[in-house]
């Protein structure tokens, strides 16, 4: 088993290092449990996050082996990187990658908890969306852009928020390991593209979209066309999928 843990943790390697073993116990509790499972564990006083990632297949688990980094490893790099570029995001601790007969199994990624709400909560899941959240997270994603960062999953699911004094939002995002990164704005195409996965609600999305645009300085009513016709390519390459 092949084990990295931040400096700051590692007085916990004996812990850490027991995760894989007591991650199906009933020690723990259960956060997510779809494709990928997710527990957070407390111990000495402290919340440990646990990603557990789906078991890989023999062709995914010889690319892994041999020619890319594990979902769990990416992970772990990404938080450093998103927050070396100013994207705040839970702090790693460590990574984990089981092997198989020489061949890499499963990985386990370990963060720190954020105390944040998912944004899908006051978004998706309400009837009467919320429009200050739609614009902040708006405005927090043009700024990811500026930074070179385009999140793998930007859905909002993976946006975590907490009210602050001022009234304004502050955000954790999570689910990073499919992140991509560059030096400075990408094209604004790519950008666009990005933002596709962010909801299947036609009038969230088309909200969402114009106050993007609108940061940008873009024509709104023309990127919410382009951002449907996006939106519906996508929706029909998943159904034929």
């Amino acid at each position: 088993m092949k084990v990295i843990i931040s400096d700051e943790y590692i007085q916990y390697k004996d812990f850490i290092e027991r995760i894989p073993q007591t991650f199906d116990s009933l020690e723990g509790e259960t956060l997510k449990n779809k494709r990928n499972s997710v527990k957070v564990f407390h111990h000495d006083g402290k919340a440990f996050v646990v990603k557990r990632f789906k078991r890989v297949n023999l062709l995914q688990s010889v690319a892994y082996t041999l020619y890319r980094p594990t979902k769990a490893e990416r992970a772990y790099r990404f938080a450093t990187e998103m927050r070396r570029r100013g994207i705040s995001t839970p702090r790693e601790i460590a990574y984990m990658e089981l092997t198989r007969c020489g061949l890499f199994s499963v990985g386990y990624f370990v963060c720190e908890q954020s105390m944040g709400t998912e944004a899908f909560t006051l978004l998706v899941d309400s009837e009467e969306f919320c429009r200050p959240l739609a614009d902040a997270i708006a405005r927090y994603v043009v700024f990811m852009h500026s930074r070179g960062v385009l999140h793998g999953d930007l859905n909002s699911a993976n946006f975590l928020f907490e009210n602050t004094a001022d009234g304004d939002y502050r955000f954790d995002v999570i689910d990073t390991n499919r992140s991509h990164f560059c030096d400075g704005m990408p094209s604004d195409d790519v950008c666009l593209e990005n933002l596709k996965r962010f909801t299947h609600r036609r009038d969230l999305y088309r909200y969402f979209i114009s106050r993007y645009a609108h940061e940008r300085g873009w024509n709104e009513e023309e990127t919410v066309e382009k951002a449907l016709r996006l939106l519906e390519k996508f929706e029909n390459r998943k159904i034929k999928l």
